[in-house]
């Protein structure tokens, strides 16, 4: 039974979560307009970075047939 869908799942949940706290956070700290940016890129990057890692790590290994000489 494949379990692939747990990570992405996790994924997901942890990258709403980080979405939430920035767009909390960041607009204290930086100007209101530059925070909601900032947050929706972080939660953008977030997910590209996730993404690119579970395409390497997960869908790229495919196992080689040895080759008989």
């Amino acid at each position: 039974m494949r379990k692939d869908w747990i990570l992405d799942i996790a994924i997901g949940v942890s990258s709403i979560f980080i979405f939430a706290v920035a767009l909390l956070f960041l607009p204290e700290v930086l100007p209101a307009a530059f925070g909601y940016v900032a947050a929706f890129l972080i939660f953008v990057l977030y997910l590209t970075l996730m993404g690119l890692f579970v395409v390497k790590r997960f869908v790229g290994e495919t196992p080689q047939k040895k080759v008989k000489n």
